[in-house]
């Protein structure tokens, strides 16, 4: 007999590693209690228990001392019986992992009854065996035990949801209690249908307190002193005072966090300014644990400071393939050692660390996939303390959150990284945002009322792109009355304060997940009534379902702007049509452009890493064998701000070469493209203003400043023939000089 999934009704064939009858216990020797799927255990669960200290719970034990390598069993220790009366023994929590003996599948258990924050929860890992090797086969969740005690043995039952179909789904675990003073015991786990049909029956052997394991690799680049520890009674707070690290602090969770050591220091040169292209070659280059796999292993990056400016805090970095694999956090302004910077310091840590592990911003919990609410007043680390609104009136803002945070995650988190299905929490597993302790949200609703005094206007760029031309989308955020509202430039949906949906013509609907997430901690704008906030973006790649818009047809898009005060406000649709390939070369641009790294590199606007290359050599075709076509102008953009600044290459050793600008080339190819973009083809407007701005902060950088008040006077003109809003030349006045 073949088992095709691990709860079903087991095998009987002898000689297949069954468990042998126990001795003593005649109902042990029943066709439904002696069988067992693949080469896993079986017992019953509740003559398992026994009494924790003899009987068919010692022949449990002895059968699985002997499936293990060493053959050694676990030590019983017996309690000594006093002469006198004395206080109780205090019992060990069962609350932890454990791990069945490696046959036809091994099962990964964790039970979540007791200990820290217990969430009353079973959950388990199924891998299938062959030969030498294991390969993950599914994952089940039971969200609601009901727990008794019952001859010396904790019991917990519950009805689990699987990834795969089965009927086997009541679970029963059954832990033999033990005091402190002895060995754990093992849990056995007996399946069956809500009919009571009895399934797969697996024993156990403890694995650890932590529900999982995950390994830390950290970096840090020269000259910046990495975070250490935060004590917690520092400031005023919520929760008890201690000293957290990041490592315990998700140990608190339940997750042990292993650093693996060997920290290597990136060499830069004093100064260094990293972008998002060098961050995003230097962790493919130099995490050295990263695998074609998924697998709980995850780099952080200790760095100096980002092109975009001081209110950068994180980055989390997503691509398409495995995500969700490393971060960096940025010390520019939180580097003293104050207790604020240190708190911070902690904070920015675990905060992108729990993007990693697929943990949506508590604000924006309503486009993961599936949606919940959003929680704008969670006390928790996947919050911004300046976006903290409990709500009824009660303190908001940063001071409130800080001074009420317990510095732990809140309960659905929680229940995320203890038990949310494998491949939704294990990095290089799901993209970033499905299955986040959270399937495919529709189009944005209509609110029932809004008067919050914002509107959000949405339109595309270009107004009729054929396949595989870049589509960009032009927000723009009008405000009808004076408030506080975020800048401008954190309107890109990168930052996560814009969400785009986007439904496609083959049915689905698209929530956009860019490829880098950036966590910044912005400066709120004083907005005046009337006042237009533009933003454009480039929303023709994901990190979920990579090219977005790779079939002809009607797109209808939508996005929610949250504001500081919680409001969600929501745009009217945007309609786009993309039409197909009108002759051969309009084909041969489409099938250049539609690769993946080509996706990424315009993401990035250009690369220097190995493993972008191949779309980097793509995009120089369009620009040299197709340079007339009106797609070109996109490609001759990412060379072009590619040349325009500098590329950090980091090798293994933590050594770093940095490529210089090339200005030549970047004004060889970023003015044809300013050039086709002064009328209505071409860049976007507001795309071209930074493209210009971009260009000349690069020529002042090297000491041109000629040529950068020059760049930035025609930008000025061009702002002013086209009828921009001023909002939009800030992008003009960074890095003015002279």
């Amino acid at each position: 007999m073949t088992v095709v999934e691990p709860n079903a009704a087991p095998m009987t064939a002898d000689g297949d590693g069954t468990m042998p009858a126990l001795p003593g216990d005649a109902a042990m020797v029943e066709d439904d209690a002696m069988t067992r799927s693949g080469a896993d255990t079986v017992a019953d669960p509740g003559a398992a228990a026994g009494n924790g200290g003899g009987g068919v719970g010692t022949a449990v034990e002895d059968w699985l001392a002997g499936q293990t390598p060493t053959g050694a069993r676990i030590p019983i220790t017996p309690i000594p019986i006093p002469d006198r009366p004395v206080l109780p023994v205090r019992m060990r929590q069962v609350s932890g992992c454990y791990r069945s003996p490696a046959g036809g599948f091994q099962l990964e258990l964790r039970v979540d009854v007791d200990g820290r924050r217990p969430l009353k929860k079973l959950s388990g890992d199924y891998f299938s065996a062959s030969g030498a090797t294991l390969g993950y086969f599914g994952s089940w969740t039971v969200d609601g035990v009901t727990t008794s005690v019952s001859n010396g043995a904790l019991v917990a039952v519950g009805t689990a949801r699987c990834t795969w179909p089965t009927t086997y789904t009541v679970a029963r675990v059954t832990i033999p209690r033990r005091t402190v003073f002895q060995a754990p015991a093992p849990a056995t786990i007996q399946w069956c249908t809500p009919s009571g049909a009895v399934g797969a029956t697996y024993v156990c052997a403890p694995a650890g307190t932590a529900m999982r394991v995950v390994e830390l690799e950290q970096d840090v680049e020269a000259g910046v002193t990495p975070f250490a520890s935060y004590d917690t009674g520092s400031l005023t707070s919520g929760g008890p005072a201690r000293t957290l690290t990041a490592a315990t602090a998700y140990g608190e969770a339940g997750i042990q966090v292993l650093d693996t050591g060997g920290t290597t220091t990136l060499a830069t040169a004093a100064g260094h300014v990293w972008n998002n292209a060098s961050l995003h070659g230097a962790m493919t280059a130099h995490f050295s644990r990263w695998q074609e796999r998924a697998q709980f292993k995850v780099w952080l990056l200790h760095a100096q400071r980002h092109e975009l400016g001081t209110g950068l805090r994180g980055i989390m970095f997503d691509q398409q393939g495995l995500q969700r694999q490393g971060c960096a956090s940025f010390y520019q302004v939180i580097q003293a050692g104050t207790p604020q910077n240190l708190r911070e310091q902690l904070y920015v840590a675990v905060h992108e660390l729990g993007h990693c592990f697929n943990l949506f911003h508590s604000f924006h919990k309503s486009f993961m996939t599936p949606p919940l609410p959003n929680r704008p007043g969670s006390l928790s680390w996947m919050n911004y303390p300046q976006n903290y609104n409990p709500g009824g009136g009660a303190p908001s803002g940063a001071a409130a959150f800080w001074g009420a945070f317990p510095f732990q995650f809140d309960d659905l988190e929680l229940a995320h990284l203890r038990h949310g299905f494998r491949d939704n929490v294990i990095m290089g597993g799901t993209p970033f945002g499905s299955g986040a302790a959270l399937e495919m949200p529709a189009q944005p609703p209509d609110p029932v009322s809004d008067t919050s005094g914002l509107r959000l206007r949405l339109r595309t760029s270009p107004a009729r792109p054929v396949l595989g031309t870049p589509v960009v989308l032009e927000l723009e955020l009008t405000v009808d009355r004076g408030q506080l509202v975020h800048p401008a430039e954190l309107l890109h949906p990168k930052y996560g304060i814009v969400q785009v949906t986007i439904s496609r013509p083959k049915g689905d609907t698209v929530v956009h997940r860019p490829p880098v997430l950036h966590c910044a901690e912005p400066e709120l704008v004083a907005a005046r009534p009337g006042q237009v906030l533009p933003a454009s973006a480039y929303i023709g790649y994901d990190a979920a379902v990579g090219q977005v818009f790779e079939d002809p047809g009607t797109y209808r898009i939508r996005a929610t702007y949250t504001a500081p005060d919680g409001s969600v406000v929501v745009s009217d649709s945007a309609m786009v049509r993309v039409w197909g390939a009108g002759g051969a070369e309009d084909g041969a641009v489409a099938e250049l452009l539609l690769g993946d790294e080509v996706g990424m590199a315009m993401t990035l606007l250009g690369s220097d890493a190995p493993s972008l290359a191949t779309g980097m050599e793509s995009l120089q075709e369009i620009a040299e064998e197709h340079g007339d076509h009106p797609d070109a102008v996109y490609a001759r953009l990412a060379l072009g701000i590619n040349a325009a600044r500098p590329y950090t290459a980091v090798a293994p050793d933590g050594s770093v070469a940095v490529r210089d600008r090339d200005l030549d080339r970047a004004d060889a190819l970023l003015q044809p493209a300013i050039d086709a973009s002064r009328g209505r083809d071409g860049l976007d407007d507001l795309t071209l203003l930074q493209v210009m701005g971009y260009l000349a902060r690069s020529h002042a950088a090297e000491g041109d400043r000629h040529g950068a008040r020059e760049l930035r006077r025609d930008a000025g003109r061009l702002a002013a023939d086209k009828q921009l809003p001023d909002a939009a030349l800030t992008v003009l006045d960074e890095g003015e000089d002279g």
